[in-house]
């Protein structure tokens, strides 16, 4: 199988010209990031293409209708991901700079850890003795 020269990073409506074709006032427009020989994302935010539906439908050799859905999921996971980043940074940017004691407070009041709240170690209790066995097989098939 070969290895794409592109991987779809999205859906882009500031952009409204291809890079491909030229073509403009596009309602959409695909951003593709260079693959290296490896199917490593080569390059920088510098280095996204930004095409059509079409002409990236044309360079991945898929259909319209494929690159728009792969599309729409990479978006998908990409805004899931910021909404993560921003959860975490309201949690945690207004004491970035407080006090290493409210620090503490906020993370560990947000991150629960069984092993903080460990009572002391109790000794083992020894293990009952095995109760012997009456006889093996052996001795009953001889006697």
């Amino acid at each position: 199988m070969p290895i794409p020269k592109w991987k779809i990073k999205g859906i882009v409506d500031d952009f409204n010209e291809c890079g491909c074709c030229g073509r403009r006032g596009l309602k959409r427009t695909v951003a593709l990031m260079p693959l290296d020989a490896d199917g490593n994302e080569d390059g920088t935010a510098e280095d996204v293409a930004y095409y059509g539906t079409s002409c990236a439908a044309t360079a991945l050799g898929w259909t319209q209708g494929k690159v728009t859905d792969t599309a729409r999921a990479a978006q998908a996971e990409r805004d899931q991901g910021d909404a993560y980043a921003r959860r975490i940074i309201s949690i945690y940017a207004p004491v970035e700079f407080a006090p290493v004691r409210d620090k503490a407070r906020v993370y560990y009041g947000r991150n629960h850890h069984k092993g903080w709240t460990r009572p002391a170690p109790r000794w083992p209790t020894p293990r009952p003795a095995r109760p012997a066995r009456r006889g093996s097989r052996t001795s009953a098939a001889t006697s």
